[in-house]
This record gives C-alpha cells, sequence and structure tokens, in this order.
C-alpha cells in the first residue's frame, strides 16, 4: 500500500467528560470482559425494600407495554442481584446504560452512584470499589418518564442494555474515524483522534497501534505515555491509495473495519473495532453533492415505537423498518427528533441512508437556553457514541423551536463546531421559517449549514396564507418565501404530508402526487422526508381514540396503507418503467423531480409466464449508468425460442443493494 502516515500528538485539547461509551461506539475486547445485566429485573412503582418488588420486567423493556403500567408515568423502580466474578477483582470495572428514560438514578449495594437526565443516550459509573467480587450484588434503579416532550410517547424505563465491564486501567474510550476522498486524484484522508484513560495511580506507558482491515500495513505504530488519573488525547493521520478506496453511498453503502490494540510490553490490555465508510458530502446555495454527484433524494421519519416492544428497538423490527423503507425508494431523512438506537444506525450504515441525528429539545422545552450544559451533555453522548457512522450526515440541536430562539440555537451549533464535530453538517428544524409575518432575525437558520424545516399542504398549520383557491399549494409557497429570505441556504424538508391519515388499510395521503411534484420544482430544494413512516403511539392533541396517530404509511403493527404504494412510485429513482412486448423503456427522472440522481449498476429482473402463470424464463439485464435528464433508456428482452410459451411478462428494477425500487409488465 503506498500510504503516508502522521502522528499529531495533541497539545491543550480537552473535552467536556460526560460518559464514555465505549462499547456503544464499536466493539471493544482485549483484555476486556463484559456482564450482560440484561434478562428480568424486579419492578414496582412504589419504592420497595430489597426483595420485595411488585412485578417483574424485561430490560432492555418498556413498563408502557405491560397492561398494568399502560398509561402510568412516574416513577419506576427497579433491581436485581447478580454475582461479580471473582477473577474480576483489581481490574478496573465500569456500570453502563445505554438509555433509561428519561431521569434515571443508580444504587449499588445500598449506595447511590449518580443519576442521567436524557432518556436516550449512554451513561456509565466506576464501581470497582464498590463491588463484592465473587459474591452477590445489589442493583436498583429509580426511572422517571414524567418528563415529556414532543408528540412521541414517553415509553419508560430501562429501554437499552445494561452492562458490567472490566478492563485493564488503560483503556481506549473512543476513537473517531473521520475519512474523506479527494475526487480529483481517488485518493482519501483518514483520520482518527484518539481518547486514552489511565485509572491507575501510576504513570503508564503503552503501545497503540491500528489496522484497517484488508490493508495489510499497520495505519498506526505509537508509544503513548499517560499520566496517573488523567486522560489523553491525539490524532493520526494516513492517505490510503486509491486502489484501497471504496466510496460510501446509498446504493454503494461500502465500509471500512479499524481496530486499535492497546498493549504493554507485549501484552494487549484493551481493543477496539469500528466501522466507518470514506464519503464527502458537499452543500451549495442550490444543491447537495454526494461524492461529487449532486442528488435529491426522498425519505422519511420513522418514530421509534410498536406497541409489543415500545422503543427498545429489536433487530427485528429495526431490519423490517429499513427494509421496507429502502423497498419505498427512501433514501435521506431527519429520522426523528432524539438520538437513535445503536443497531439501528449500524443497519442504515450497511444498506445506506442519510440522516440527521437531533437531540430531543422540541417546540417549548425548558431545556432551550443558550450554553445549557444539559443540552452540551446531550449532544456530547450522542456525538461521541455515533461519530463513526457514514450514514449522519449531520446534526440538529432542536425541531419546531418558539421564534426568537437565536441565543440558544447559534450557542449550540457553535458548541458542535468547536468541541464535538468538525466536518459534518449542522442545523436545527424551523417551522416558523416560511410565515409571511415572521422576521428573518428571529430565525437562526443563518447560522446553520443548511434550511431544515417543516411544511405541511395545509391551512391550520400556516398563519399569515390566507387560503385563496382549493388549489394553493401552502408548501411551496412558502418555500419562495424561505428561499428569498436565505438565498445562500438549500433546503431540506425535514417533515412534509398533508393531514393524518385514518386506521384504514386503504388510506392515501390527498392529491399529494400534485404537491410532491410542485417540491420538485424547487430546485434548492435537496429532498424532503414525510412525516412519517409508521402510525406512534402518542397522548399529543389530535390523537385518534385508539391512543396513536396515524400518519404513518404503515400502522403500529406495519401493515403496509395504500399510501405506502402510493409514496413508493412517488420515490421511485425512474420517472417510468414500460413494456411492449420483449422492449422496455425507462424515463429517467429529471432535474426537477425529487428524486434525482444517477442510477450505477442497477439490473432489471425479468421473467416469462405462460397462460397457467407458471414461469417459463428468467433473466438479468445489467443496465449502463443512467443520469438524471438524460434520454429513455432502451432494451430487448433475449427470450429465445421459450417466448412462444409466455403470454406475459414482468420485469423489475432492482438496486445495487438488493431492493426492488420499480416494476412493470405486459402481454406478449
Amino acid at each position: 500500500m503506498n500510504a503516508r502516515h502522521v502522528i499529531l500528538m495533541a497539545t491543550g485539547f480537552s473535552l467536556l467528560w460526560l460518559a464514555t461509551p465505549s462499547i456503544f461506539a464499536g466493539q471493544s475486547a482485549g483484555d476486556e470482559a463484559c456482564l450482560s445485566l440484561n434478562g428480568i429485573w424486579e419492578f414496582g412503582t412504589n419504592q420497595f425494600s430489597p426483595g420485595v418488588a411488585a412485578d417483574t420486567i424485561g430490560v432492555p423493556g418498556n413498563w408502557d407495554t405491560l397492561p398494568a403500567y399502560a398509561n402510568y408515568s412516574g416513577k419506576g423502580w427497579y433491581e436485581r442481584t447478580f454475582v461479580t466474578p471473582q477473577n474480576w477483582n483489581g481490574r478496573s470495572v465500569r456500570l453502563q446504560f445505554d438509555a433509561v428514560y428519561n431521569e434515571a438514578q443508580v444504587w449499588l449495594n445500598g449506595k447511590m452512584l449518580g443519576q442521567h437526565f436524557g432518556g436516550y443516550t449512554p451513561f456509565e459509573f466506576k464501581v470497582t470499589d464498590k463491588l463484592k467480587y465473587g459474591e452477590t450484588n445489589l442493583i436498583c434503579v429509580c426511572a422517571d418518564n414524567t418528563y415529556h416532550r414532543g408528540a412521541w410517547w414517553p415509553w419508560g424505563g430501562i429501554s437499552r442494555p445494561v452492562t458490567l465491564l472490566a478492563s485493564h486501567e488503560v483503556r481506549i474510550v473512543w476513537q473517531h474515524i473521520t475519512s474523506e476522498p479527494d475526487l480529483r486524484t481517488g485518493n482519501a484522508q483518514v483520520t482518527i483522534q484518539y481518547k486514552l484513560v489511565n485509572s491507575s495511580d501510576a504513570p503508564q506507558s503503552v503501545e497503540l497501534r491500528s489496522i484497517i482491515e484488508g490493508i495489510s500495513i499497520p495505519f498506526l505504530n505509537h508509544q503513548v505515555k499517560i499520566s496517573p488519573h488523567s486522560e489523553s488525547f491525539f490524532e493520526a493521520a494516513t492517505t490510503l491509495d486509491k486502489k484501497d478506496v471504496r466510496l460510501w453511498d446509498f446504493d454503494h453503502p461500502n465500509l471500512y473495519s479499524l481496530t486499535s490494540e492497546l498493549s504493554h510490553e507485549g501484552t494487549l490490555w484493551h481493543t477496539k473495532t469500528d466501522r466507518f465508510g470514506i464519503r464527502k458530502i458537499e452543500i451549495t446555495r442550490d444543491g447537495m453533492f454526494l461524492n461529487g454527484e449532486r442528488v435529491r433524494l426522498p425519505g422519511f421519519n420513522r418514530i421509534s415505537d410498536s406497541s409489543e416492544t415500545g422503543n427498545t428497538e429489536p433487530d427485528a423490527l429495526v431490519q423490517r423498518d429499513v427494509d421496507l423503507m429502502k423497498s419505498c425508494g427512501a433514501e435521506m431523512s431527519r429520522i426523528m427528533h432524539v438520538p437513535q438506537a445503536p443497531n439501528l444506525l449500524d443497519y442504515l450504515d450497511a444498506k445506506g441512508m442519510l440522516i440527521f441525528e437531533e437531540i430531543p429539545v422540541w417546540q417549548d422545552d425548558p431545556q432551550m437556553q443558550p450554553d445549557n450544559a444539559v443540552t452540551k451533555q446531550w449532544l456530547t453522548e450522542m456525538i461521541e457514541r455515533d461519530y463513526n457512522h457514514p450514514c449522519i450526515i449531520g446534526w440538529s440541536v432542536g425541531n419546531e423551536l418558539p421564534k426568537g430562539r437565536v441565543a440558544y440555537v447559534d450557542s449550540m451549533l457553535r458548541y458542535v463546531r468547536h468541541s464535538l464535530d468538525l466536518q459534518r453538517l449542522c442545523a436545527y428544524v424551523s417551522s416558523h421559517a416560511g410565515d409571511t409575518n415572521e422576521s428573518a432575525s428571529s430565525e437562526p437558520i443563518a447560522a446553520g449549514d443548511l434550511a431544515l424545516v417543516n411544511l405541511y399542504n395545509s391551512a391550520r398549520w400556516y398563519q399569515g396564507f390566507p387560503l385563496t383557491s382549493t388549489n394553493d399549494n401552502y408548501i411551496t409557497r412558502r418555500l419562495q418565501t424561505i428561499r428569498e429570505r436565505w438565498p445562500d441556504k438549500p433546503i431540506f424538508i425535514s417533515e412534509c404530508s398533508v393531514s393524518q391519515l385514518t386506521n384504514d388499510i386503504q388510506a392515501t395521503i390527498p392529491d399529494w402526487d400534485k404537491t410532491w411534484a410542485a417540491i420538485g420544482q424547487c430546485r434548492y430544494v435537496i429532498g424532503a422526508s414525510l412525516w412519517s413512516f409508521n402510525d406512534y403511539r402518542s397522548g399529543y392533541q389530535d390523537t385518534g381514540s385508539l391512543g396513536y396517530r396515524t400518519w404513518g404509511v404503515v400502522n403500529d403493527q406495519r401493515q403496509r396503507k395504500a399510501a405506502f404504494d402510493q409514496v413508493r412510485k412517488l420515490f421511485s429513482p425512474i420517472h417510468s418503467l414500460t413494456v411492449d412486448g420483449l422492449n422496455i423503456c425507462i424515463v429517467p427522472r429529471g432535474l426537477d423531480e425529487i428524486p434525482s440522481y444517477t442510477l450505477r449498476d442497477y439490473q432489471l429482473k425479468w421473467t416469462l409466464s405462460d397462460t397457467t402463470s407458471n414461469v417459463v424464463k428468467t433473466g438479468t439485464i445489467f443496465l449502463p449508468d443512467i443520469k438524471p435528464a438524460s434520454d429513455p433508456w432502451h432494451g430487448m428482452i433475449d427470450a429465445g425460442a421459450t417466448v412462444k410459451k409466455a403470454v406475459k411478462i414482468q420485469v423489475s428494477l432492482i438496486s445495487p443493494t438488493g431492493y426492488q425500487v420499480g416494476e412493470g409488465d405486459g402481454g406478449i
């Protein structure tokens, strides 16, 4: 490999310590041991004496999924016992929580460890000197879900895994990987920022070695000296040769694996592995460029919600939802108002979807104060954990904030850029930007890299836009107003729709094809995310009698409504696919449509069937690159002599990731 190696020792570099989510940011191993505390815990809504509880509950889990606690708002008390392995004595031990909603207090063997406020991000406590080794220990957690925010349900409890970790006193806390291609040469710069910690009473000299899987030469082999009871930050960089670079995008989600090993005198002390992708995001006043290509992308907001599993996000649910969204053509979204589950982000990395991730500051949230330590904590915990995910292209510091919150937005965006992430886009989501009676100075859109806006094509949402005809499009009128006020900002519509649907499986979005086409005509709009993918439980206004807001193209059981197929046609990456005998014609999307991007490595799968619907022949056509606004592509199926037996042909457009995103059929 032709690579340049450079090590840059950081001096005077520091970060606010809030949590050290090592296993959340990747896989940790080496001399580290894990004990899962998932499973059955005792549970009650009143504080109980050790060993006396009203019920039992699964962890991870939400008490709201249990009939007896379905509508309970307040404190839930958890406890369980566990035995700490005897051979952990003398090691550094931490107790980690992926997420507890919303306020958590934690005790171990009767002594309070501390508390956490937030609900969606990881936290941990050092418990080395508080454990009884080789004996039974008692852990108690009080979770309080009375802090409500937004229209989604405040699912209460320990919603993500709990783990006890034992490691050497010197370990890798996190490694943040930044990778960007040089589109001119084909090479790629890869930079790692490391955070190490030494919890021992003595200075330690260690060797840190990092390797990218599949690339033979070590990325880094460096000696590091860490003072006692301190943290150490430093940076390393290399340039990957063009032959080793495989770019990541929504159709080609190429991933790399980087492993760092921390050793002392030949003994392995800690190992951490993280995945990353190489991609380049650029923003201009009129568009977004992914790896040098202008793209316009559709998507869905997906609410972390299930009547069976609450917001715990089991793998089966996450994978089914992402597969459904991708099969519908979804490629980019502000996916929800909260930090997402790590397994969801992993699957988005692997399947290819661009998202903005957001902290849960919504409308009149009391945390909306300039330089607020709490919201800085949420941003730190989210970004430190999720930094390496290529699916995340930007961070949002809040949703639908009241007018005039300029100081809050400015301070949070400044904090992200200066202290957490210098590379990604930063913004906040506005619902007032297009009001005719709104002053541009009271909207902090100018502070962000782009305008994220929520727009609904309904008169009830818009003060200052009187209805002049039944064909008015409120979305495009507001888009024009936003463009006039901030002409240097491209727009991503982070939420859009008309109104709630119904529970009826036949429900569709009224006239959405006309609204969607009108949005596409505004070429400074880089994409739009429909609210929403799924119905979700809520106690907010306009919630139906069954307790669900029915905005989804699928219901809470993930059954498709007619709106799913309606939207799927609009989200298809091609304008049309027609079949005439054995002749196929694909009309690409135009530049004034969403989606609009080049189709690379797509295939057509075709099937011939006879009068009894029996398949008589199948085949595949490998398509050339098809660019937006190019001439229609024409092709013919080579069926041979079997065509005499066939009366029907079905053709499917298959994406490089294996999703069927278009189809056509005809007679022969």
